[in-house]
């Protein structure tokens, strides 16, 4: 079963408080030091701060990503202090997510960076934390694979990472598969325990459960909600505030709202003990909160409950889920390193 980790920061609404059951959190280093909360956060203050109890998996990202959109430079050092401050049970390395757009030396270069800062992390981290540090695998052909996995190897959980735009066809032709095959390719390729970092979508987690991906990450709920839009099982996105639409999925339809209204009625019996309103339509119309809830209660759903080939809506990701499910079940790893040279030769 696919783990899904989700992805959060320090403000409202926070789904477990409501009932919503759910198996792992990811903060990030990026949102701690913007806020300036490390202090409130160490040791085991992080989870008080979150709420969560024990049963909950804490997860601590780089914020890699962020401080690289922010054009901020964070050292390996001063990550290194703040994991080593906070009680966690998995911390990302920190990593230089190659852009589909970089030429073979520019990507080369970035991923070698990505190693030399695992190598560096992994010394500065107290002992007990060394194993809890995932080091992140990024797309790459079979030489650099290599060079990846031999460093990665002493790890039993690994990330890979930099796939977002990959997923949203930001890489040319092929992009999707692209993803798909490097995933598959890790996966065998390694043995090991892999986390898939910021694609567990409605369409994606589906595919990432063929692959055998032990776990994955998101903020669509959040994002969606922020959007005007509702996340319904097996549907996809609808937009529910009656804004204009500039881009993606459509305005929920009459039939629509029927089956939106059942999920309405499942999601309900999760919250009542914990909300004392009981959640209708207008609410989800009107309110930022609510739409993040119900799409938090759908998105684990999705991840739980066999939403799988069946549910997918879209033709090109049915097309990717059974290109999976021939990858784990029809090629070796050898096959899938051939692949994967040749979509990124291509």
């Amino acid at each position: 079963m696919l783990k899904l980790v989700l992805g959060t920061i320090f403000g409202r609404p926070y789904p477990w408080l409501y009932g919503i059951r759910i198996r792992a959190v990811m903060v990030n280093a990026y949102e701690i030091l913007r806020r300036n909360i490390l202090d409130r956060t160490r040791g085991e203050n992080l989870r008080s701060l979150l709420q969560i109890d024990e049963s909950v998996e804490l997860w601590i990202d780089s914020g890699g990503y962020q401080f690289l959109r922010n054009n901020i430079d964070i050292s390996v050092e001063k990550l290194a202090k703040i994991y080593n401050s906070i009680e966690a049970d998995y911390y990302i390395s920190l990593d230089h997510p190659p852009s589909p757009r970089d030429r073979g030396e520019e990507r080369r270069a970035k991923i070698l960076k990505t190693i030399e800062n695992y190598r560096k992390l992994y010394r500065l981290l107290d002992d007990n934390k060394k194993n809890k540090l995932l080091p992140v695998y990024h797309l790459s052909d079979s030489k650099l694979l290599e060079k990846q996995y031999n460093e990665y190897s002493r790890t039993d959980y690994a990330a890979v990472g930099g796939l977002i735009p990959y997923i949203m066809q930001l890489a040319g032709r092929n992009s999707r598969l692209k993803a798909v095959t490097f995933l598959s390719l890790v996966k065998k390729y390694s043995k090991q325990k892999i986390h898939a970092l910021g694609i567990a979508s409605p369409a994606m987690i589906p595919i990432l459960r063929r692959l055998r991906i032990e776990s994955a990450d998101t903020m669509t709920w959040r994002h969606k909600a922020a959007y005007g839009k509702v996340i319904i099982p097996g549907m996809g996105e609808r937009h529910v505030t009656g804004r204009k639409i500039s881009f993606g999925p459509r305005y929920v339809t009459s039939n629509d709202w029927r089956k939106l209204l059942g999920y309405l009625e499942e999601f309900n019996k999760e919250i009542m003990a914990y909300n004392n309103h009981r959640i209708v339509v207008e609410d989800i119309k009107k309110s930022f909160e609510y739409r993040a809830l119900f799409n938090a209660w759908s998105i684990i759903s999705i991840s739980v409950k066999n939403y799988d080939g069946e549910h997918i809506v879209s033709p090109s990701f049915k097309k990717l889920y059974n290109i999976a499910r021939k990858y784990i079940e029809e090629h070796d790893r050898r096959t899938l390193l051939n692949l994967n040279d040749q979509l990124l030769g291509g």
